[in-house]
């Protein structure tokens, strides 16, 4: 993944906060854990898989439709994207 121009934890700790940065999902658990014992404000940030569609688990056709569409008109890692749907659904399936 790559590093962001801006990291929420920096502002939050320059503000004074706590700033969690939650870089691999088996770190997740414990680092909500530290959030949620934390006193006083705390931003947590998280890395993601940029080519994971922004879907919900229940997914409306007029949802499957625009996501469709816009993969259409030339989203750069439609492949990808496509592809991460498609295995999705078929663990779901299995």
């Amino acid at each position: 993944m790559r590093t962001p121009a801006y990291r929420l934890v920096k502002v939050a700790e320059a503000f004074g906060a706590k700033g969690i940065h939650i870089d691999k999902a088996e770190n997740c658990g414990l680092a909500l854990q530290d959030a949620l014992n934390t006193r006083g404000p705390v931003i947590v940030e998280s890395e993601v898989d940029p080519f994971e569609p922004p879907m919900s688990p229940k997914v409306t056709l007029d949802q499957a439709s625009k996501l469709g569409k816009a993969l259409i008109k030339g989203e750069p890692n439609r492949e990808k994207i496509a592809l991460t749907v498609l295995h999705d659904k078929i663990r779901e399936l299995i």
